[in-house]
């Protein structure tokens, strides 16, 4: 019984990581003839980081149902160097 929840966890540990969204660069949004532009998202919090930014990029472009996103992260003059992020997401 032990045996069959880990394989059940497993699979869906990989099945999570497989639909994750990818991160491209500006060049290859340019680049990309066979994908659909589906807009802009916006996320209003200040982040520290930039992982912690694309994080939260990558889960907001999974739930409009896209595969791609292009990060706009922007630092704002006298905000302790956090950062706003945005990004254009593509299926």
């Amino acid at each position: 019984m032990k045996n069959i929840a880990i394989a059940i966890l497993a699979v869906l540990l990989l099945s999570a990581n497989a639909m994750a969204a990818i991160k491209i660069d500006g060049r290859q949004a340019r680049n990309m003839d066979d994908v659909r532009s589906l807009g802009v998202i916006y996320i209003n919090h200040n982040f520290a980081t930039e992982s912690e930014a694309d994080r939260a990029l990558n889960e907001e472009t999974e739930a409009q149902g896209a595969q791609y996103y292009h990060a706009v992260l922007t630092r704002e003059p006298g905000s302790n160097g956090n950062m706003h992020a945005s990004a254009d997401i593509y299926r």
